[in-house]
């Protein structure tokens, strides 16, 4: 979970929190919807039903004896499947740093997830997710892949950019394919994506309390509650989000752009405010990841899609990343204030850091921390 503000108007909190991770089917949209999770009621309602069954009873005579061992392995194989979705608030992270990078003039944390608690056939996700985080102290530019020079990024000063990476993930696709292809069969691999899901929200000052209870009580929506965002501006259009809609099927944002294009496209969401000349919370992304080789070097682009809904005075985003195999997924949000003032010199990075990280990053360690010890942490010492 992540809060920020601007230091001149602190009446509005921006809130992002990365709720999880959740496999989906694509069944006829290249983007997440919430009714067809990648698990074994949804596969069995849509994949089996209007895919696979039929082409079995084609294949072989409607119930004999091949057909029904076929059925039967399937619904075997449908019980040893993981859940799509993998709550964050169910695993244990690990905060490393921060550290100064002085050559790149930012601030470098890390969180790893590093156990998972109560989803036994989901522990390969364990130290397989990272969210890495780099404050940046001066505007910068960086190309983190030499090999093509197009990718790059400018942040500005004071602005937090993530990579968030997953390796290593198993796919419940890669499991119905093994099966699949002992009968002949095989669904396509793009039927299937990984969405994140990001929460965003807007809250009062006197509210920021709310926050840290949620971690630390470890009670759920508190900081949703609290919400009091009405509008996100995404991609340029007003988006009402004090109705609940989470009923209905997701509204997309889609970018199928040619890759010199991909380049400099950004999608972004504001948190709508109704004062002149006050600088607006953001999150944006590029609508591309890069899938990585195991040496790092880049595999290939692929197109990032998004969809979003209303959640009753916040929004819900779902990030969404097709089908990328046994390749390592590196893609990268960014969080900050639209038209913010460059950083003040008497301002020290440290201080700016410590803001950052004491007042924003009130999970994990630092809250386990403050409840066992029972006296204030120090987050910057925190090992």
């Amino acid at each position: 979970m992540f809060l920020w503000w601007y230091t001149n108007d602190n009446s509005t909190i921006y809130v992002v929190k990365f709720k999880g991770v959740i496999e989906y089917l694509a069944i006829d949209k290249p983007y997440y919807r919430h009714r067809f999770h990648a698990n074994n009621a949804t596969i069995n309602a849509t994949l089996w039903k209007d895919r696979i069954e039929p082409a079995l009873r084609q294949r072989y005579t409607y119930g004999g004896m091949m057909y029904r061992q076929a059925v039967n392995e399937f619904i075997d194989l449908l019980f040893r499947l993981h859940r799509a979705y993998l709550p964050f608030s169910a695993c244990n992270w690990t905060l490393s740093g921060p550290v100064f990078v002085e050559e790149k003039g930012y601030w470098s944390f890390n969180f790893t997830l590093t156990t998972v608690y109560g989803h036994p056939n989901l522990k390969f996700a364990e130290n397989n997710i990272e969210i890495r985080c780099r404050f940046y102290n001066a505007t910068t530019t960086e190309t983190p892949d030499p090999a093509n020079p197009d990718y790059n990024y400018t942040v500005a000063a004071g602005q937090l950019k993530f990579d968030f990476v997953v390796k290593n993930w198993q796919w419940n696709i890669d499991k119905i394919n093994g099966f699949l292809r002992k009968w002949g069969l095989e669904i396509p691999e793009s039927r299937t994506g990984l969405a994140l899901w990001i929460n965003i929200a807007s809250i009062k000052l006197e509210d920021l309390k709310c926050a840290e209870n949620e971690v630390r009580y470890q009670a759920e929506h508190q900081i949703e509650t609290a919400s009091q965002m009405r509008e996100a501006i995404v991609n340029g259009e007003r988006y009402a989000v004090d109705k609940n809609e989470t009923s209905q099927d997701e509204n997309p944002v889609q970018a199928t752009l040619q890759l010199r294009e991909r380049f400099r496209e950004r999608i972004r969401l504001h948190f709508a405010r109704g004062e002149k000349d006050v600088p607006v919370g953001f999150l944006e992304f590029v609508p591309w990841a890069r899938l990585l080789n195991p040496d790092g070097t880049t595999h290939k682009y692929v197109n990032v899609t998004a969809s979003y809904i209303a959640a009753g005075g916040h929004l819900r985003l779902f990030i969404c990343y097709p089908y990328f195999g046994n390749y390592t997924l590196e893609h990268d949000p960014t969080i900050g204030l639209t038209s913010a003032p460059t950083i003040p010199e008497l301002v020290t990075p440290k201080l700016l850091i410590w803001i950052l990280v004491g007042a924003t990053v009130i999970i994990g360690v630092a809250v386990a921390a403050v409840k066992l010890l029972k006296k204030p942490v120090n987050i910057l010492a925190v090992k």
